[in-house]
């Protein structure tokens, strides 16, 4: 029970612990000192982002080793429903999901030759391997044109996200990041 009110009353009095708040959303990089992958900014606005429609996001980071096929990616997606956060199960890649080969997922932008004009004009690849670069994006706008109505009803709500990089063969953490949002449908 004390969980609960905690739940409830953290975002009433300000930002969790361990995070930092930007206004518009709540952010921290879980990663540890040896990380491979570290976000030291993180900002998307307007708060709530409203789908569909425009919103801005930067980003400053580092990557520290050639990235390729040594790691898997787990994603945690959790919506507040009913005053806790409840995971979203991984649908068609979106969602709490395991990725045991991430840069095979993201080959997916290699083989359909798109990857946002956004993070290309900022140098950020979306496909393996990643080098080793600073990552910098400033304010920069996206647009959700449309939202499919098959997530249409999950979509408007409080959200928690978490983003977990581990070496495959070590299991050791090589990078993390989590943040609270809002969007609004």
């Amino acid at each position: 029970m004390l969980l609960l009110v905690l739940a409830l009353t953290v975002p009433a009095f300000g930002v969790r612990p361990g995070f930092q708040s930007t206004g518009t959303l709540e952010w921290r990089d879980c990663g540890v000192g040896d990380s491979w992958v570290s976000i030291h900014q993180l900002n998307a606005s307007p708060s709530p982002i409203k789908l569909p429609g425009d919103f801005m996001v930067s980003l400053d980071g580092t990557i520290t080793h050639n990235l390729a096929d040594e790691l898997t990616l787990d994603v945690l997606l959790e919506k507040a429903m009913l005053g806790r956060y409840t995971k979203w199960p991984c649908v068609h890649d979106v969602g709490t999901c395991h990725y045991t080969d991430p840069c095979h997922f993201l080959n997916r932008y290699l083989n359909r030759a798109y990857c946002p004009p956004q993070l290309t004009a900022n140098g950020i690849p979306c496909t393996c391997p990643f080098n080793p670069d600073r990552l910098h994006m400033p304010p920069t706008r996206f647009t959700a044109s449309s939202i499919s109505d098959n997530w249409k009803f999950m979509a408007s709500g409080d959200y928690h996200v978490k983003i977990t990089l581990n070496d495959k063969h070590t299991k050791q953490l090589r990078g993390c990041v989590e943040a609270y949002l809002i969007i609004e449908v």
